[in-house]
């Protein structure tokens, strides 16, 4: 609306200097200018409704409408402007006022008052546009926070489901580590639930936490029958990480190679840290041969090993490898991860 007020003035500002200048009837001007202005008018919103949608689809298309629609719109000016000379008719032989001289005179004009409504219009869609990008753009960042929120509240049911299925393994035992192990989940529990709300965490209080873990875990398992060697070299004091990153591969571990049926079985764990990157290194070993009992699909990870390849893409994108190797006799999970 604004656009056609600043028009409009100018419009009639321009007309009204010319007709004092020249002696016209103040009414002819006035006439003239609104002939002008809602030739104009009609033209810019027949543009903008029924040729600007079709720049998006066919660039040739919209020229050869946009100079069409200029062509009809001049002549239905002209043709305004002759019924207005008509009524009131100039005898100045200084002007002409043939149809040819006012298409010639008017033209110009005609021309930067279209051309700027077109300008105008082209912004407009530029600017919503944009907008419509961030928003998308927006959109997409809530979506991925959200989603790598979800992914890491799965992480507690998941640890507590497995970790509740141990407990109940040694009370059915009547194991005299029960209360021990329910008083070392407490502490794992308070980490998981009050520490971990930031995006990242000292590494120093991660490895704290995972160590916590395989400390409960060396609880349920005679040294003669599972071997456990965690190995951290570098500085951990300084680096942070995505929180519950590491705890699947863990779990997966001791859950997929430290049964019993295997006889003796061990797990390797080692993480080089530097400024740069860190490197996980994760190996369980497996039976020889698979019993026909035993689902295949228990070798291959279930959702928690989803759930980390789902958070690594969203958290680490382009900074991370992951390979899980399923050989002869061993799991093993190399991680990197670049800070």
């Amino acid at each position: 609306m604004a656009f056609w007020v600043i028009i409009g003035i100018i419009l009639f500002y321009t007309l009204i200097s010319s007709a004092n200048s020249l002696n016209y009837p103040l009414e002819r001007s006035i006439l003239a200018g609104s002939t002008r202005l809602l030739t104009i008018f009609l033209l810019s919103y027949t543009f903008s409704f029924f040729v600007m949608p079709v720049y998006h689809q066919t660039k040739f298309g919209f020229w050869w409408k946009t100079i069409l629609l200029m062509l009809i719109g001049y002549a239905i000016q002209i043709a305004g402007l002759q019924l207005v000379n008509l009524h009131y008719p100039i005898s100045s032989q200084s002007v002409d006022m043939s149809i040819w001289g006012m298409a010639q005179r008017y033209l110009f004009t005609f021309i930067a008052l279209f051309g700027t409504f077109i300008a105008f219009c082209y912004f407009l869609d530029i600017y919503e546009r944009q907008r419509q990008i961030q928003l998308l753009s927006q959109f997409k960042t809530e979506k991925i926070a959200l989603e790598s929120s979800f992914l890491k509240s799965q992480v507690n049911p998941h640890f507590l489901f497995n970790t509740l299925n141990n407990i109940y393994a040694l009370s059915l035992k009547k194991s005299d580590q029960t209360p021990v192990i329910i008083d070392r989940l407490e502490s794992l529990l308070h980490y998981m639930l009050y520490e971990c709300k930031a995006d990242t965490v000292l590494l120093a209080d991660e490895f704290t936490f995972t160590n916590s873990y395989i400390a409960l875990e060396k609880l349920r398992h005679r040294e003669d029958q599972c071997v456990v060697n965690v190995n951290i070299t570098g500085d951990v004091n300084y680096q942070y990480i995505a929180p519950l990153l590491l705890i699947n591969f863990i779990e997966n571990a001791f859950k997929h190679g430290t049964k019993t049926s295997f006889g003796k079985s061990w797990i390797n764990m080692a993480v080089s840290v530097n400024s740069e990157s860190m490197h996980f290194n994760l190996q369980n070993s497996k039976p020889l041969h698979i019993s026909t009992n035993q689902p295949i699909s228990e070798y291959k990870g279930g959702i928690g090993l989803k759930n980390v390849k789902r958070r690594l893409e969203i958290l680490y994108p382009g900074k991370h490898e992951l390979e899980v190797k399923n050989m002869k006799d061993r799991f093993e999970v190399n991680l990197m991860i670049d800070f």
